[in-house]
Protein backbone atom coordinates (compact mmCIF):
# COMPACT_ATOMS: atom_id res chain seq x y z
CA UNK A 1 0.00 0.00 0.00
CA UNK A 2 1.43 3.40 -0.43
CA UNK A 3 0.14 6.26 1.21
CA UNK A 4 0.61 9.47 0.57
CA UNK A 5 0.44 12.56 3.90
CA UNK A 6 -0.61 15.56 3.22
CA UNK A 7 -0.22 18.84 5.70
CA UNK A 8 -0.97 22.24 5.67
CA UNK A 9 1.46 24.68 6.90
CA UNK A 10 -0.06 25.01 10.39
CA UNK A 11 -1.04 21.30 11.29
CA UNK A 12 2.63 20.80 10.36
CA UNK A 13 4.24 23.33 12.24
CA UNK A 14 2.05 22.09 15.42
CA UNK A 15 1.98 18.31 14.84
CA UNK A 16 5.44 17.76 12.87
CA UNK A 17 6.94 15.03 15.75
CA UNK A 18 3.60 13.24 15.37
CA UNK A 19 3.23 13.22 11.63
CA UNK A 20 6.84 11.87 11.33
CA UNK A 21 6.40 9.18 13.77
CA UNK A 22 3.39 7.91 12.52
CA UNK A 23 4.83 8.14 9.26
CA UNK A 24 7.73 5.87 10.44
CA UNK A 25 5.49 3.72 12.05
CA UNK A 26 3.19 3.10 9.08
CA UNK A 27 6.61 2.50 7.45
CA UNK A 28 7.80 -0.26 9.93
CA UNK A 29 4.91 -2.19 9.05
CA UNK A 30 4.88 -2.56 5.42
CA UNK A 31 3.02 0.96 4.15
CA UNK A 32 4.94 3.00 1.66
CA UNK A 33 4.75 6.30 3.03
CA UNK A 34 5.06 9.88 1.74
CA UNK A 35 4.69 13.16 3.18
CA UNK A 36 4.20 16.11 1.12
CA UNK A 37 4.18 19.79 3.05
CA UNK A 38 4.43 23.60 1.34
CA UNK A 39 7.70 24.42 -0.33
CA UNK A 40 8.87 26.44 2.18
CA UNK A 41 8.86 23.45 5.22
CA UNK A 42 9.98 20.53 2.58
CA UNK A 43 13.61 23.10 2.60
CA UNK A 44 13.67 23.20 6.22
CA UNK A 45 12.47 19.27 6.99
CA UNK A 46 14.83 16.66 6.61
CA UNK A 47 13.50 13.27 4.73
CA UNK A 48 14.59 9.56 5.38
CA UNK A 49 14.46 6.55 3.33
CA UNK A 50 11.79 5.67 5.33
CA UNK A 51 9.86 8.32 4.48
CA UNK A 52 10.81 11.11 2.03
CA UNK A 53 9.39 14.70 2.09
CA UNK A 54 8.19 16.15 -1.30
CA UNK A 55 6.72 19.89 -1.85
CA UNK A 56 3.58 20.88 -2.90
CA UNK A 57 3.28 24.48 -4.21
CA UNK A 58 0.90 27.28 -2.51
CA UNK A 59 -1.88 29.05 -4.53
CA UNK A 60 -0.19 31.55 -7.07
CA UNK A 61 -1.25 33.63 -10.00
CA UNK A 62 -0.93 31.27 -12.70
CA UNK A 63 -0.70 28.15 -11.16
CA UNK A 64 -4.46 26.57 -11.52
CA UNK A 65 -5.39 23.97 -8.69
CA UNK A 66 -5.54 21.39 -11.74
CA UNK A 67 -1.75 21.84 -12.41
CA UNK A 68 -0.61 22.17 -8.17
CA UNK A 69 -2.42 18.71 -7.90
CA UNK A 70 -0.69 17.21 -11.37
CA UNK A 71 3.01 18.45 -9.77
CA UNK A 72 1.95 16.99 -6.66
CA UNK A 73 1.01 13.44 -7.78
CA UNK A 74 4.59 13.49 -10.33
CA UNK A 75 6.69 14.26 -7.17
CA UNK A 76 4.60 11.11 -5.13
CA UNK A 77 4.50 8.93 -7.86
CA UNK A 78 8.51 9.53 -8.24
CA UNK A 79 8.84 8.97 -4.33
CA UNK A 80 6.74 5.60 -3.74
CA UNK A 81 7.22 4.18 -7.33
CA UNK A 82 4.06 4.49 -8.23
CA UNK A 83 0.97 6.78 -7.54
CA UNK A 84 -0.16 6.78 -4.12
CA UNK A 85 -3.62 3.96 -3.03
CA UNK A 86 -4.29 6.67 -0.24
CA UNK A 87 -4.30 10.43 0.11
CA UNK A 88 -4.49 11.40 4.15
CA UNK A 89 -4.85 15.02 4.66
CA UNK A 90 -3.96 17.06 7.63
CA UNK A 91 -5.23 20.38 8.01
CA UNK A 92 -8.38 22.31 5.72
CA UNK A 93 -6.17 24.37 4.02
CA UNK A 94 -4.79 21.66 2.35
CA UNK A 95 -8.33 19.81 1.32
CA UNK A 96 -9.08 21.15 -1.82
CA UNK A 97 -5.47 20.45 -3.39
CA UNK A 98 -5.60 16.94 -1.83
CA UNK A 99 -9.35 16.21 -3.46
CA UNK A 100 -8.33 17.24 -6.81
CA UNK A 101 -5.01 15.06 -6.33
CA UNK A 102 -6.84 11.73 -5.34
CA UNK A 103 -9.42 12.16 -8.41
CA UNK A 104 -6.97 12.24 -10.86
CA UNK A 105 -5.14 9.21 -8.87
CA UNK A 106 -8.48 7.78 -8.40
CA UNK A 107 -6.93 6.69 -4.83
CA UNK A 108 -9.11 6.98 -1.30
CA UNK A 109 -9.19 10.48 -0.08
CA UNK A 110 -8.91 10.36 3.94
CA UNK A 111 -9.73 13.77 6.04
CA UNK A 112 -8.35 13.93 9.52
CA UNK A 113 -10.91 15.79 11.01
CA UNK A 114 -9.24 17.23 14.53
CA UNK A 115 -11.39 20.77 15.18
CA UNK A 116 -14.77 21.35 14.91
CA UNK A 117 -15.94 23.61 11.71
CA UNK A 118 -13.85 21.00 9.12
CA UNK A 119 -17.10 19.58 7.97
CA UNK A 120 -18.69 21.61 4.96
CA UNK A 121 -14.59 22.15 3.60
CA UNK A 122 -14.58 18.19 4.12
CA UNK A 123 -18.22 17.69 2.42
CA UNK A 124 -16.79 20.02 -0.78
CA UNK A 125 -13.62 17.84 -0.92
CA UNK A 126 -15.42 14.75 -0.96
CA UNK A 127 -17.37 15.67 -3.74
CA UNK A 128 -14.36 16.48 -5.68
CA UNK A 129 -12.17 13.64 -4.88
CA UNK A 130 -15.04 11.31 -5.52
CA UNK A 131 -17.46 12.62 -7.96
CA UNK A 132 -15.30 11.97 -11.33
CA UNK A 133 -12.50 10.09 -11.17
CA UNK A 134 -9.93 10.54 -14.11
CA UNK A 135 -8.93 6.95 -13.38
CA UNK A 136 -11.53 3.77 -12.49
CA UNK A 137 -14.81 5.96 -12.53
CA UNK A 138 -16.82 2.74 -11.97
CA UNK A 139 -15.10 1.79 -8.64
CA UNK A 140 -14.40 4.90 -7.07
CA UNK A 141 -12.91 4.50 -3.71
CA UNK A 142 -14.70 5.22 -0.28
CA UNK A 143 -13.23 8.30 1.61
CA UNK A 144 -12.13 7.82 5.11
CA UNK A 145 -13.06 10.41 7.79
CA UNK A 146 -10.58 10.08 11.14
CA UNK A 147 -11.80 11.43 14.30
CA UNK A 148 -8.97 11.59 17.53
CA UNK A 149 -12.37 11.58 19.67
CA UNK A 150 -15.73 9.57 19.85
CA UNK A 151 -17.66 12.91 20.50
CA UNK A 152 -16.63 14.23 17.51
CA UNK A 153 -17.36 10.94 15.45
CA UNK A 154 -20.62 10.53 16.74
CA UNK A 155 -21.42 14.39 15.84
CA UNK A 156 -20.18 13.89 11.74
CA UNK A 157 -20.75 10.26 11.14
CA UNK A 158 -24.72 11.03 10.56
CA UNK A 159 -23.80 13.45 7.88
CA UNK A 160 -21.17 11.40 5.98
CA UNK A 161 -23.26 8.11 5.08
CA UNK A 162 -20.74 7.30 2.21
CA UNK A 163 -17.82 7.58 4.18
CA UNK A 164 -16.06 5.36 6.45
CA UNK A 165 -15.95 7.19 9.64
CA UNK A 166 -13.13 5.95 12.00
CA UNK A 167 -11.93 7.26 15.69
CA UNK A 168 -8.40 6.62 15.73
CA UNK A 169 -6.63 8.60 19.35
CA UNK A 170 -3.70 10.24 18.49
CA UNK A 171 -0.63 8.42 19.53
CA UNK A 172 2.49 8.94 21.86
CA UNK A 173 5.30 7.58 23.20
CA UNK A 174 5.72 7.08 26.93
CA UNK A 175 7.97 9.34 28.49
CA UNK A 176 11.02 8.78 30.81
CA UNK A 177 10.43 9.90 34.43
CA UNK A 178 11.65 12.92 35.45
CA UNK A 179 14.71 12.72 37.69
CA UNK A 180 13.92 14.72 41.28
CA UNK A 181 16.61 17.86 41.00
CA UNK A 182 15.98 18.75 45.04
CA UNK A 183 14.92 22.30 43.76
CA UNK A 184 12.48 24.43 45.88
CA UNK A 185 12.04 26.20 41.74
CA UNK A 186 8.72 25.38 40.53
CA UNK A 187 8.21 26.23 36.79
CA UNK A 188 4.99 26.93 35.13
CA UNK A 189 4.98 26.75 31.22
CA UNK A 190 2.02 28.85 29.46
CA UNK A 191 1.04 27.36 26.03
CA UNK A 192 -1.40 27.79 23.05
CA UNK A 193 -2.07 29.93 20.15
CA UNK A 194 -4.32 32.46 22.62
CA UNK A 195 -7.32 32.55 19.75
CA UNK A 196 -9.18 33.09 22.98
CA UNK A 197 -7.65 36.35 24.02
CA UNK A 198 -9.37 36.79 26.63
CA UNK A 199 -9.22 32.97 28.77
CA UNK A 200 -5.43 33.37 27.50
CA UNK A 201 -4.92 36.98 28.97
CA UNK A 202 -6.93 35.79 32.36
CA UNK A 203 -4.35 32.86 32.44
CA UNK A 204 -1.62 34.90 32.49
CA UNK A 205 -2.57 37.17 35.22
CA UNK A 206 -3.09 34.69 37.27
CA UNK A 207 0.27 33.39 37.00
CA UNK A 208 2.06 36.84 37.21
CA UNK A 209 -0.09 36.99 40.61
CA UNK A 210 1.38 33.28 41.45
CA UNK A 211 4.96 35.36 40.91
CA UNK A 212 4.40 38.05 42.96
CA UNK A 213 3.33 36.30 45.80
CA UNK A 214 6.15 33.13 45.67
CA UNK A 215 9.20 34.07 44.62
CA UNK A 216 9.94 30.39 43.88
CA UNK A 217 7.87 30.04 40.73
CA UNK A 218 9.16 30.84 37.22
CA UNK A 219 7.12 31.15 34.17
CA UNK A 220 7.32 30.52 31.21
CA UNK A 221 5.41 31.74 28.25
CA UNK A 222 4.33 31.72 24.49
CA UNK A 223 6.35 34.37 23.13
CA UNK A 224 3.98 34.82 20.14
CA UNK A 225 0.55 34.89 22.28
CA UNK A 226 1.89 37.28 24.75
CA UNK A 227 3.27 39.73 22.72
CA UNK A 228 -0.08 39.65 20.48
CA UNK A 229 -2.19 39.67 23.73
CA UNK A 230 -0.12 42.55 24.66
CA UNK A 231 0.04 41.21 28.37
CA UNK A 232 3.84 42.30 28.71
CA UNK A 233 2.70 45.58 31.11
CA UNK A 234 1.01 43.45 34.03
CA UNK A 235 4.39 41.50 34.48
CA UNK A 236 6.19 44.63 34.89
CA UNK A 237 3.85 45.95 36.95
CA UNK A 238 4.19 43.28 39.22
CA UNK A 239 7.54 43.49 39.45
CA UNK A 240 8.30 39.59 38.25
CA UNK A 241 9.85 40.21 34.91
CA UNK A 242 12.96 38.91 35.95
CA UNK A 243 11.25 35.22 36.36
CA UNK A 244 9.62 35.71 33.33
CA UNK A 245 10.96 34.21 29.96
CA UNK A 246 9.37 33.84 26.31
CA UNK A 247 9.63 30.84 23.90
CA UNK A 248 9.67 31.54 20.79
CA UNK A 249 8.11 28.37 18.65
CA UNK A 250 6.49 26.52 21.79
CA UNK A 251 5.49 23.70 19.54
CA UNK A 252 9.51 22.77 18.52
CA UNK A 253 10.99 23.20 21.96
CA UNK A 254 8.85 20.79 23.74
CA UNK A 255 11.63 19.63 25.79
CA UNK A 256 11.66 22.50 27.29
CA UNK A 257 7.89 22.61 28.08
CA UNK A 258 8.25 18.60 29.37
CA UNK A 259 10.71 19.52 32.06
CA UNK A 260 7.74 22.04 33.47
CA UNK A 261 6.20 21.25 36.67
CA UNK A 262 2.96 23.01 35.78
CA UNK A 263 0.88 23.51 32.37
CA UNK A 264 -1.12 26.10 31.43
CA UNK A 265 -3.91 26.01 28.23
CA UNK A 266 -6.56 28.37 28.35
CA UNK A 267 -7.89 27.64 24.41
CA UNK A 268 -10.79 25.72 24.27
CA UNK A 269 -11.13 25.34 20.75
CA UNK A 270 -12.25 21.67 20.20
CA UNK A 271 -8.50 21.30 18.92
CA UNK A 272 -6.72 18.07 19.40
CA UNK A 273 -3.25 18.68 20.72
CA UNK A 274 -0.79 16.36 21.21
CA UNK A 275 1.18 18.66 23.33
CA UNK A 276 -1.26 18.45 25.71
CA UNK A 277 -0.96 14.63 25.90
CA UNK A 278 3.30 14.54 25.89
CA UNK A 279 2.66 16.69 29.43
CA UNK A 280 0.31 14.38 30.33
CA UNK A 281 2.50 11.33 30.00
CA UNK A 282 5.92 13.68 31.10
CA UNK A 283 4.70 13.35 34.48
CA UNK A 284 3.47 17.54 34.09
CA UNK A 285 0.47 18.76 35.77
CA UNK A 286 -2.12 20.30 33.35
CA UNK A 287 -4.33 23.26 34.25
CA UNK A 288 -6.54 24.12 31.36
CA UNK A 289 -10.06 25.56 30.49
CA UNK A 290 -12.52 23.01 30.12
CA UNK A 291 -13.39 21.57 26.66
CA UNK A 292 -16.51 19.35 25.56
CA UNK A 293 -14.57 18.22 22.67
CA UNK A 294 -11.49 17.22 24.25
CA UNK A 295 -12.27 14.02 25.54
CA UNK A 296 -8.20 13.80 27.28
CA UNK A 297 -8.94 16.60 29.42
CA UNK A 298 -10.76 14.42 32.77
CA UNK A 299 -10.72 17.00 35.71
CA UNK A 300 -9.12 15.30 38.96
CA UNK A 301 -7.64 12.56 36.11
CA UNK A 302 -5.57 13.88 33.32
CA UNK A 303 -5.83 17.86 34.69
CA UNK A 304 -7.54 20.51 36.86
CA UNK A 305 -9.90 22.02 34.97
CA UNK A 306 -11.15 25.73 34.94
CA UNK A 307 -15.02 25.96 34.08
CA UNK A 308 -14.94 29.58 34.51
CA UNK A 309 -12.68 31.18 33.13
CA UNK A 310 -11.92 34.14 35.28
CA UNK A 311 -8.60 35.30 37.15
CA UNK A 312 -9.93 33.95 39.58
CA UNK A 313 -10.60 30.92 39.08
CA UNK A 314 -7.27 30.54 37.12
CA UNK A 315 -5.06 31.44 40.24
CA UNK A 316 -7.01 29.68 42.51
CA UNK A 317 -5.97 26.36 40.42
CA UNK A 318 -2.28 27.63 39.39
CA UNK A 319 -1.89 28.44 43.61
CA UNK A 320 -3.13 24.71 44.88
CA UNK A 321 -0.64 22.61 42.56
CA UNK A 322 1.94 25.29 43.82
CA UNK A 323 1.37 24.86 47.34
CA UNK A 324 0.65 21.24 47.33
CA UNK A 325 3.38 19.25 45.76
CA UNK A 326 1.57 15.76 46.82
CA UNK A 327 -1.76 16.90 45.01
CA UNK A 328 0.81 17.80 41.71
CA UNK A 329 2.15 14.67 42.15
CA UNK A 330 -0.70 12.35 42.36
CA UNK A 331 -2.28 14.80 39.17
CA UNK A 332 0.47 13.89 36.82
CA UNK A 333 1.15 9.96 37.48
CA UNK A 334 -3.10 9.62 36.76
CA UNK A 335 -2.31 11.29 34.16
CA UNK A 336 0.58 9.49 32.55
CA UNK A 337 -1.49 6.25 33.97
CA UNK A 338 -4.68 7.21 31.27
CA UNK A 339 -1.80 8.10 28.59
CA UNK A 340 0.17 4.87 28.81
CA UNK A 341 -3.89 3.18 28.59
CA UNK A 342 -5.76 5.44 26.11
CA UNK A 343 -2.63 7.16 23.86
CA UNK A 344 -0.04 4.29 23.07
CA UNK A 345 1.67 5.50 19.11
CA UNK A 346 1.53 1.61 18.48
CA UNK A 347 -2.33 1.39 18.66
CA UNK A 348 -2.55 4.65 16.49
CA UNK A 349 -0.27 2.79 14.14
CA UNK A 350 -2.52 -0.38 13.78
CA UNK A 351 -5.95 1.34 14.08
CA UNK A 352 -4.75 3.56 10.78
CA UNK A 353 -3.22 1.00 8.99
CA UNK A 354 -6.61 -1.29 9.28
CA UNK A 355 -8.43 1.87 8.31
CA UNK A 356 -6.36 1.74 5.21
CA UNK A 357 -6.73 -1.86 4.43
CA UNK A 358 -11.08 -1.04 5.02
CA UNK A 359 -11.89 1.32 2.60
CA UNK A 360 -9.44 -0.09 -0.24
CA UNK A 361 -11.45 -0.33 -3.56
CA UNK A 362 -15.24 -0.35 -1.85
CA UNK A 363 -17.84 2.30 -4.50
CA UNK A 364 -19.14 5.41 -2.76
CA UNK A 365 -22.29 7.02 -2.86
CA UNK A 366 -21.74 11.08 -2.96
CA UNK A 367 -24.25 13.27 -1.51
CA UNK A 368 -24.77 17.19 -1.43
CA UNK A 369 -22.61 19.87 -1.61
CA UNK A 370 -24.01 20.67 1.85
CA UNK A 371 -23.71 18.59 4.74
CA UNK A 372 -26.46 19.08 7.11
CA UNK A 373 -26.18 21.64 9.81
CA UNK A 374 -24.29 20.00 12.81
Amino acid sequence: MRVLFLSDPAFTDHEQIMLRRLAIGLADEGTRVAWAVSEPHAREMTDTLLVPIIPFQRPRLGLSLKQRAANLLEHAAEALSDPPDIIHMFGGAVFSLGAEATRRAAASPAFELWRPNLEANTRIAVNRACGSHAGDADQPRPPLIITPTKVTQSRIAPHFPEAVVRCIPWGIHAAEPHEDQGSDAISIVLIGPGRDGRAWQAAFRAAIRVLAADDRVHLFADAEATRKLRVWPDARKAGVLGRLSLMDNAEFRRELAMRADIMLYPDARGESRTILLDAMASSVALVAATDPLAESLIDGTTCRLVTDPTEHQWQEAIEHLVQDPAARRRLSESATAYIHEHHRATRQIVSLTDAYEWVAGDPVHIGANDPAPI
